[in-house]
């Protein structure tokens, strides 16, 4: 990459001038280091003092063409200088404070800082010396972060979500808050119309999907499916039974989503469906929308859905998507086992199929799916859930919109999927709800960085390093990016 780097000194005239190698001293350290690292650097030869150095700086870096800008503090310097500078062009800024205790320039640092956040300008951080392996690693991940193509990636997929249609049958389940959306703002913020039906809508279209399409989908899933565990009460066979309520749900779904022009959605599910004696489990059906084929059509284009009516999570897994191209996961943060420094990411259904072997046949994927009848201590109504574990993958980058006092804001961080062997999977994946589907994932950051700031029951995630991507697209979109890793 192309970088610039700008250093900032006291606005003292004396001063600065007294100062002046020794900010030059730093900046040519910084200026080494990237030149090791592979990248064009552009230094400004002057080390900013007033406003005019400000705006000469900050138009050297533009018209030079920086696809990032370090912003380099050693000694004391005006925070207003920092704010001109910035004015002057548009590339990703990293702020570098070095270890030089004799001069405030730690103070610099953070008193730019607060007057970057002041006026809205987003930036990263570094603070320590270059020499020091985590902040050289702190760089490395920013520049990646920052690179013009993964950026253009981030804003292309945030431009997709404008005029998309999204299909909210009836609302946020058992009180959760973190699913509730303001319609309005969300045409205002990303255009997406809210279309609106009620799951009654759902159960009168259920009855209209054919015996032929539902006899179809019966016997795709007994070949498809690793196994179809019967037990005559609550997963019941034939065209009367829960397997087939389910499929003429997911048909209707599947229906009514085109026919409305509906690119994600979510569904209630719990609790009206489920309690009531001619309802039905969601698992299959939500399942089924996530995943890329089916009976009638091999590829099929995922139709993103959100359990629980989980609005935000849908906005998540939609925006993931566009990155992505594959299905999203939707999971709850289940459990940590602490001895093995894993999470058990587990929902009642959800998991597309294609996260068991991220596989294009489908397949593959399915013959490691077990339909097991869904535990009735949840669901009375019957039915079946979608039992299957990830297969190992890495990285794995794990996301969450939420808002803050009705700001958006996206929780981002890096990980993995892991495996354990069949016999330790089924050990743990009983100490949770062993009918359901597993994700066993490791995130790069500690347990009490989740416990102080993950704010969802509820996590996202897709395949690949993805970080720098999401944090363009919340930029674009006015979503405060947190970046957890």
């Amino acid at each position: 990459m192309k970088v610039g780097i700008v250093s900032f000194t006291d606005g003292r005239k004396r001063v600065a001038d007294a100062l002046w190698q020794d900010c030059l001293r730093f900046q040519t350290r910084v200026e080494e280091w990237l030149k090791s690292e592979g990248h064009s650097v552009v230094p400004y030869d002057q080390v900013v003092w007033n406003w005019e150095t400000a705006k000469k700086a900050g138009g050297v870096m533009k018209e030079s063409g920086c696809e990032a800008v370090v912003f380099n503090f050693s000694v004391w310097s005006y925070p207003d200088f920092t704010v001109q500078c910035a004015q002057m062009f548009e590339a990703p800024i990293l702020f570098l404070g070095n270890i030089n205790p004799g001069y405030p320039g730690w103070v610099a640092f953070f008193a730019s800082a607060g007057a970057l956040d002041e006026v809205g300008r987003p930036f990263g951080r570094a603070l320590g010396d270059i020499s020091d392996p985590k902040v050289q690693k702190t760089i490395r991940e920013f520049l990646n972060r920052a690179n013009p193509d993964r950026r253009q990636r981030g804003q292309e997929a945030a431009k997709k979500l404008f005029g998309l249609r999204y299909g909210e049958f009836d609302g946020p389940s058992m009180g959760m808050y973190t699913g509730h959306v303001d319609q309005s703002q969300w045409m205002s913020q990303f255009g997406i119309h809210v279309h609106h039906v009620s799951q009654l809508t759902l159960a009168w279209r259920m009855e209209k999907v054919s015996e032929e399409r539902v006899q179809a989908g019966l016997e795709w899933l007994e070949k498809m499916a690793g196994s179809i565990e019967w037990d005559g009460k609550y997963l019941t066979p034939g065209l009367g039974g829960t397997l087939a309520r389910q499929i003429r749900l997911y048909l209707a779904m599947k229906d009514l989503c085109r026919e409305e022009g509906l690119e994600f959605c979510g569904i209630t599910g719990q609790l009206d469906f489920t309690e009531w004696e001619k309802g039905i489990t969601m698992d299959l059906p939500e399942a089924l929308l996530n995943d890329i084929a089916d009976w009638e059509e091999n590829p099929k284009k995922v139709i993103i859905c959100a359990t629980e009516c989980d609005s935000n999570g849908a906005l998540t897994m939609q925006l993931m998507h566009h990155l992505s191209g594959t299905p999203v996961l939707f999971a709850d943060l289940r459990h940590y086992h602490e001895d093995l420094n894993v999470y058990d990411l587990v929902n009642s259904g959800e998991h597309s199929p294609w996260l068991s072997k991220y596989s294009d046949d489908p397949a593959v994927n399915w013959k490691e799916v077990h339909l097991r009848p869904a535990p009735s201590f949840y669901f009375p109504c019957g039915g079946a859930s979608v039992a299957f574990f990830s297969d190992p993958a890495d990285p794995v980058t794990f996301a969450r919109i939420t808002r803050f006092k009705g700001r958006f804001r996206m929780h981002i961080l890096k990980g993995a999927f892991v495996r354990f062997g069949k016999e330790k999977d089924e050990e743990l994946a009983r100490m949770t709800t062993w009918e359901w589907p597993h994700a066993f994932a490791r995130f790069d950051c500690p347990v009490d960085v989740i416990a102080k700031n993950y704010s969802c029951n509820h996590i996202h995630a897709i395949l690949g390093d993805w970080v720098g991507e999401l944090v363009a697209a919340c930029e674009y979109l006015d979503i405060e990016p947190i970046v957890l890793s």
